[in-house]
């Protein structure tokens, strides 16, 4: 039995009573997350922990958003499998993709194959989705050389770090997305939509109310409406949830705004109304992101796993190699 909480590397710990076998502590700062989980005996098994101790884990992912498993050495593809199968039966398949992702795994994929040289934003995965997936989960296989971490931001706190009027407007509002299929800029429509045949693509947009346009065979332009500010399931909070920051214009490299035009954009959003999202307001959004942001260093062995609509996401740049694999649920 754990009657306190031993000081964790990195970690400024807390007094914590329990009783499982873990350690608790809170990753320091003004935060409040992730929480950090840490056996206390020698040999846990984070699927047998995990096993035993449902209710206590889903409680404490509503309460913290964010959880770091550090020391249980999961440590390869398969452990992460093995984990991930003990959750859900079937990870989710990473469909309607927004970036370039292979598959190490069955509905495990390596993270964004993104040059190492740039910042990923922040964003909850998927949030533009029609269908969003609720938990993405994150392991580290190997760390980098040099920075690579992969920033997570409390999405009740970038809501309430935005302005009244701006708050109001994505309410009312929602968001409009546009997306620009072509293989000469960025994702062509067979790899977001992994498959060749166009009427698969027509049926899947109808499902999933998309409004689609064939411009040519190789160019496919998609829109559709959806919410920005949602409340939780299970906590009632109310949380920034979109990709109205993420897929913005003035969001882009400015070195890959000055090539394209609006119309050749990727990617693009607006409020659910068609009227634009101005400069200034995707800065004041990129502001209450930073501000919700906590950044910690990945160790082998860690396992993040993050409730999807409380929590969005980055990834810094890094040198050396990276490997971060990723389920979603």
């Amino acid at each position: 039995m754990i009657t306190s909480i031993q000081k964790l590397k990195g970690i400024k710990a807390q007094k914590v009573s329990d009783s499982t076998n873990v350690e608790y502590a809170v990753w320091p700062g003004n935060g409040g997350f992730p929480l950090v989980i840490k056996p206390s005996t020698v040999g846990l098994q984070l699927n047998d922990w995990l096993a035993q101790n449902r209710s206590l884990f889903e409680e404490k992912v509503n309460q913290y958003g964010a959880i770091l498993f550090r020391g249980f050495h999961i440590n390869t593809v398969e452990k992460f499998e093995d984990f991930s199968k003990l959750y859900a039966d079937t990870p989710l398949e990473y469909n309607l993709r927004s970036s370039p992702r292979y598959a190490v795994g069955k509905n495990v994929y390596h993270t964004t194959t993104y040059p190492k040289e740039y910042h990923i934003e922040m964003h909850s995965e998927s949030s533009y989705a029609p269908s969003h997936p609720s938990n993405i989960v994150f392991c580290c296989i190997d760390p980098a050389d040099k920075q690579g971490e992969t920033p997570i931001a409390d999405n009740k706190k970038v809501l309430e770090y935005l302005s009244e009027k701006t708050k109001t407007k994505f309410f009312e509002k929602g968001v409009k997305y546009v997306r620009n299929l072509n293989e000469g800029c960025g994702l062509s429509w067979t790899e977001v939509f992994q498959t060749e045949d166009k009427t698969e693509v027509e049926a899947t947009c109808k499902e999933q109310r998309i409004s689609y346009e064939w411009k040519s065979d190789t160019n496919l332009v998609l829109t559709w409406n959806k919410k920005a500010i949602w409340e939780h399931p299970a906590t009632g909070d109310q949380v920034w949830f979109n990709h109205a920051y993420f897929f913005n214009k003035h969001a882009l490299e400015a070195s890959f705004f000055e090539l394209v035009t609006d119309d050749h954009l990727p990617n693009n959003t607006f409020y659910g109304d068609g009227s634009e999202i101005s400069k200034e307001e995707i800065e004041e959004i990129r502001v209450a992101y930073q501000k919700a942001t906590v950044v910690f260093p990945w160790e082998k062995g860690d396992v993040l796993f993050l409730d999807n609509m409380l929590m969005s996401h980055g990834r810094n740049p890094y040198e050396g190699s990276r490997q971060i694999i990723a389920s979603l649920f």
